[in-house]
């Protein structure tokens, strides 16, 4: 069964939508970007969505005391590692309690994190070719160009374990509810034909 990530959440009306529609998996972008949230954005989002939802801190450069902080005080769950990481670092983030979605490529091909990320560009909504991809031994998350339109061809030519979109599920920057509806039934449409 193929589990949702909603990506890059900014403001208590992009929650709502999420709270609405539930997903697996919210992202926060920690990274810079125009999806930046500060610790306090961060604090004040987390503290308004549904408990049961995931809670997931997108990076490019991991600072993990920051991120261990941020676990600590409950803030997040899971960090997504945007750029291939050392097996130093995601260890050490495991080894705090986090889980770890880690991103690969054809030159890395392989994480010890628990999930392995194919995406296109950093969070850059461009579509992969879905079957030039690497062998991957781990779960995989599927990012890049995904939503209502196309994650059903998606996930039947990769049979990733999550699929996550941000910006395909915008208008004018933040998240457009019937998007996001679209998205995420396309997705469970799949779970019950499978």
């Amino acid at each position: 069964m193929t589990q949702v990530k909603v990506c890059g959440s900014t403001t208590l009306e992009d929650i709502a939508i999420i709270n609405a529609e539930h997903p697996d998996y919210a992202g926060f972008v920690l990274a810079g970007g125009r999806h930046h949230v500060s610790d306090e954005q961060l604090a004040k989002l987390t503290a308004a969505l549904d408990p049961t939802i995931c809670k997931v801190a997108v990076v490019v450069e991991p600072d993990l005391k920051h991120l261990i902080r941020l676990h600590d005080e409950h803030l997040i769950d899971a960090v997504q590692l945007h750029r291939v990481s050392r097996k130093k670092t995601i260890v050490a983030l495991q080894q705090a309690g986090l889980m770890v979605i880690s991103r690969i490529d054809v030159s890395a091909p392989s994480t010890v994190a628990d999930i392995a990320l194919l995406d296109a560009g950093d969070g850059s909504g461009e579509t992969l070719s879905w079957n030039d991809l690497p062998p991957v031994v781990q779960p995989l998350m599927l990012a890049g160009g995904l939503d209502g339109n196309n994650v059903q061809q998606a996930i039947m030519a990769v049979h990733p374990q999550i699929v996550d979109a941000s910006s395909r599920l915008e208008s004018n920057g933040h998240k457009d509810a019937k998007k996001v509806h679209a998205f995420i039934t396309a997705v469970r449409a799949i779970k019950e034909e499978l």
